[in-house]
């Protein structure tokens, strides 16, 4: 082995400085978030009181439904969306992604005043929010009365300029590891937890509180749910053969266990031909039940009848898919 002389000395000593920072990058981790972000946004072009954007939602909004401004924005299924909203004069963009239960909400906030030239906010504008990583724990349980107790975490507080719970601060009570605990008065239905970021753009994150101890059957309008599940669908197929009809009873609650009264509730087949019509739309009742009657095409006998429920409240929609098995006519069972 050749010694190592003077003249090799410096690359040799060069080297070795590549590997150790190398291995440093491989070590330290970047400042980007835990996870996949909630959106990813490319440049938005404001102009004329119109905003243009495009971008994609995270995986762990899969389900989610997108508005900006209060306006509805379609998902494909890859989870890219497009599209031109009216900001009717608002000072800033909003985009809201809320849960498929309706439980939670959460609200990206982008204030106009960070177009650049041309009216572009370019992109990465969300990258400090999410990178805060701001996080809450969830569900959020409360008996009407005792004080509620609201914790959560921030990965990345440098980021943040503010971060306040149902508007009390909570950023300068970030205990070192980035965890929080704010208690909120007993009679708290809705907490609301944002973070504003050092450029002014904000994540809002609103979830309702459940309440413990509510007695079984519990009913709830429409209007005060909190969120919507279709707990139950079934079927009676009793007069199938001889009437052609199909009962179908569908039970709505709240993410709370209450019963929900005033859902509008629709149910479609997802095969034509199966149906003599479309049945018509109802209202949940006080047992947050709707009862529909199903008339039933001959080419529905003998197959199996897949059926989508839609559930909605003022705040929220839940779907459903469903299937019952119909028997076999005689015509159906004579053309065989």
């Amino acid at each position: 082995m050749k010694a190592i002389t003077a003249t090799s000395r410096p690359l040799i000593r060069r080297l070795w400085g590549i590997l150790v920072v190398a291995i440093a990058l491989a070590i330290a981790p970047y400042a980007t978030p835990a996870s996949t972000p909630l959106v990813q946004l490319g440049p938005i072009t404001v102009a004329g009181g119109t905003a243009v954007l495009s971008g994609t939602v995270g995986s762990e909004a899969a389900g989610s439904t997108l508005t900006v401004n209060g306006q509805p924005l379609a998902v494909d299924a890859t989870g890219a969306f497009a599209g031109a909203v009216d900001l009717n004069g608002a000072g800033s963009i909003s985009l809201a992604l809320s849960t498929p239960a309706g439980d939670q909400q959460t609200v990206f906030t982008i204030p106009l005043t960070l177009a650049g030239l041309g009216g572009i906010i370019p992109t990465g504008v969300l990258d400090s929010i999410q990178q805060a990583g701001v996080s809450l724990l969830t569900p959020i349980v409360g008996n009407g009365q005792d004080p509620l107790t609201v914790a959560g975490s921030v990965l990345q507080g440098s980021q943040l300029a503010g971060l306040t719970a149902n508007g009390k601060d909570i950023l300068g009570a970030l205990g070192q590891d980035g965890s929080f605990s704010v208690q909120l008065p007993g009679t708290t239905k809705v907490v609301t937890v944002t973070a504003t970021d050092t450029h002014g753009a904000s994540e809002t994150i609103v979830t309702g509180v459940a309440q413990k101890g509510l007695a079984a059957g519990t009913t709830v309008a429409a209007a005060s749910a909190l969120g919507i599940r279709i707990v139950k669908v079934r079927f009676y197929k009793q007069n199938a053969l001889r009437k052609h009809l199909v009962r179908m009873v569908i039970t709505v609650k709240d993410r709370r266990g209450l019963l929900i009264q005033g859902a509008k509730i629709s149910v479609r087949s997802t095969k034509a031909g199966r149906l003599s019509h479309r049945p018509k739309l109802h209202l949940s009742g006080r047992k947050g039940r709707a009862t529909f009657t199903l008339r039933l095409r001959q080419a529905a006998f003998g197959k199996r009848l897949i059926v989508v429920t839609l559930a909605k409240t003022p705040k929220a929609k839940a779907t459903k898919r469903t299937s019952v098995s119909l028997p076999r006519s005689t015509s159906t069972a004579a053309r065989r």
